[in-house]
């Protein structure tokens, strides 16, 4: 059963829910979390974007998410851990980000944002270019792209990335 699962500490998740819970068994303590309503949460995650700061999703045993966190390589032990030490603290998304040459004005905006550094400039054609072996599909650098030039496909069906996780 879900509920008996081993969580670290020799824990089990029921008694981690337990511990959450106020009053009676069943009824979390929300006074300590903010709450935004849709329109709310997405503007907030829109602004974020535009800041450069990525998008994760933390769980607990899956199905259960533990948060949804927005940070930036300069601030995240997780990020920094990852990308700049290769210790694999987070995985990448299922996507991939892709450039479309031909709508690219070489104007640098993507490269500012991206946290994982896969973006780079080619000063012969004046274009920016996204290695997709380090992308991690987190789709920030779309963001600032005022020519909608980079988007977002499947990680599978990139010959390069399909297998890096």
């Amino acid at each position: 059963m879900l509920w008996n699962q081993p969580c670290p500490n020799g824990g089990r998740l029921v008694e981690i829910f337990r511990s959450l819970t106020r009053g009676s068994p069943g009824e979390p303590d929300l006074m300590r979390f903010e709450t935004l309503s849709k329109d709310e949460a997405i503007s907030a995650f829109r602004q974020h974007e535009h800041e450069g700061l990525c998008h994760t999703v933390w769980t607990f045993y899956t199905p259960f998410i533990a948060g949804i966190c927005n940070c930036d390589r300069s601030d995240c032990l997780a990020m920094r851990s990852t990308v700049t030490h290769a210790v694999p603290v987070m995985f990448r998304a299922e996507y991939v980000a892709k450039i479309a040459p031909e709508e690219c004005t070489g104007c640098r905006e993507c490269m500012r944002l991206c946290s994982s550094a896969p973006i780079t400039f080619s000063p012969s054609n004046k274009k920016t270019v996204i290695d997709q072996r380090w992308c991690y599909g987190c789709g920030i650098c779309r963001s600032v792209c005022k020519k909608d030039a980079i988007h977002l496909e499947d990680r599978a069906t990139s010959p390069i990335a399909a297998a890096l996780w």
